[in-house]
């Protein structure tokens, strides 16, 4: 597997590779950890590859770069056109929707999600310290801007409820 370029110098100048939020959260991959994790997506158990072309198949140029950690569904990076999408695992075929358009407005939303998480990475600790509906807002305002339309805000919105 070929890891891009612009992926190991993101994942460097991100500085975290985890996020928690309440009973939500998102796990990156390492560019050292990316090949091991393209198991069960893009390559069989084995090490064969899953990308045989056919309808709800993985495609070959999705790489998974992390997960989200309640429900383990994988976030995608289509290196074809830069987008960065989630898929629910466990449904028979792979329809990824967009959640950011680049690798940088990506890391837009995880800052601010990242930021606004301090003091509510438990669901306890959340429930004590709700973010207020202004906030959230805001914060869902920032992810739009920097991916324009065309992505799924809800996605945003459900990790930080």
């Amino acid at each position: 597997m070929i890891i891009p370029f612009e992926y190991t110098a993101w994942f460097e100048s991100l500085g975290f590779d985890e996020i928690a939020f309440g009973y939500a959260g998102l796990k990156l991959l390492s560019p050292d950890e990316l090949e091991e994790g393209q198991a069960g997506y893009s390559l069989s158990e084995e090490g064969e590859s899953l990308c045989d072309g056919k309808p709800g198949s993985w495609k070959a140029e999705w790489i998974a770069i992390g997960y989200d950690t309640s429900l383990g569904d994988p976030i995608i990076l289509d290196t074809s056109n830069g987008q960065i999408m989630d898929a629910m695992h466990g449904e028979g075929s792979w329809e990824p929707y967009a959640i950011a358009k680049s690798l940088q407005a990506f890391a837009v939303a995880l800052k601010e999600i990242k930021r606004a998480s301090t003091g509510r990475e438990y669901p306890v600790a959340l429930e004590n310290n709700p973010l207020p509906d202004e906030e959230r807002d805001r914060i869902l305002d920032m992810i739009r801007t920097a991916s324009g339309d065309g992505i799924n805000l809800e996605f945003w919105r459900l990790i930080m409820e």
